[in-house]
């Protein structure tokens, strides 16, 4: 199962719904920062425990000039494992915007493939953080995606630049089936509201919870067993069952052979 979570102007962080769902994920998870910007994962939770040569960059640089195959089977190398999340991986991102060109010629098709690729051969679901959309985001990516998590703040603003974004995916995928709405916070319309107006379904929701996102977005001592009974990291449990149901209700339709 592939993942993505994504945002346009005026959007919550997709980097801390990456973070939410990825805790509360029940099976082995690779998590994979695609920010075309710069990667905030690790600078946050991780920080202090990431090194220049473990991540998306050492990943695209190893694996320039082999197949696809071989480079989904060499991801574990480049990846930071979790202690205080055991069933987590994560492959950091870029450092910043300008390490980018190192993707563009051929390397987000690459990373495509292989991340197809890893839960057949790595034996973990994939979960990707794309940041904000642009010309220059990983496209290939979210073509390969079996889900893809539209983050949106419940207020005019947000959903409004959301629709932008709605039109950049429709644009780059053809259609919007496998892209649902991820309402974040609280604001005049309900999460039906904006799902309908996005033109697509509801996915969940995620409350404000400042105290607990302020940890996955900048590092505490507080650290992830702390979070556990926070409401956010609850909505995240529920949120992450809910995307089981649905892959397994994709993969095996009513009336399918097991």
């Amino acid at each position: 199962m592939l993942v993505a979570v994504t945002s346009g102007k005026a959007a919550p962080g997709a980097t801390t719904s990456t973070w939410v769902v990825a805790l509360a994920w029940q099976s082995p998870l690779l998590v994979v920062d695609c920010d075309v910007a710069g990667g905030d994962m690790a600078s946050g939770l991780v920080v202090g425990r990431v090194s220049g040569d473990h991540g998306l960059l050492s990943w695209a640089t190893a694996t320039r000039r082999v197949p696809a195959i071989e480079a989904a089977t060499m991801i574990g190398q480049h990846v930071v494992a979790l202690p205080e999340a055991s069933h987590v991986w994560l492959m950091p991102g870029l450092q910043n915007s300008s390490q980018a060109a190192a993707m563009t010629s051929g390397g987000w098709d690459r990373l495509a493939l292989a991340l197809e690729r890893a839960p057949a051969l790595i034996g973990r679901d994939v979960l990707v953080d794309t940041g904000r959309l642009g010309a220059l985001s990983c496209w290939p990516v979210l073509r390969s995606a079996d889900q893809i998590l539209l983050t949106v703040r419940p207020t005019v603003r947000s959903v409004r630049a959301a629709m932008q974004a709605a039109s950049a995916l429709r644009e780059h995928l053809g259609d919007l089936q496998k892209v649902g709405a991820l309402v974040v916070g609280a604001g005049p319309y309900s999460t039906k509201q904006v799902a309908q107006q996005l033109g697509m379904p509801d996915c969940g929701e995620l409350p404000d919870d400042r105290a607990a996102a302020a940890v996955l977005s900048d590092g505490s001592q507080v650290g992830v067993r702390g979070l556990s009974q926070t409401r956010l990291l609850r909505a995240g449990s529920a949120l992450a069952a809910r995307m089981a149901r649905l892959d397994m209700a994709t993969r095996y339709p009513a009336g399918s052979t097991m």
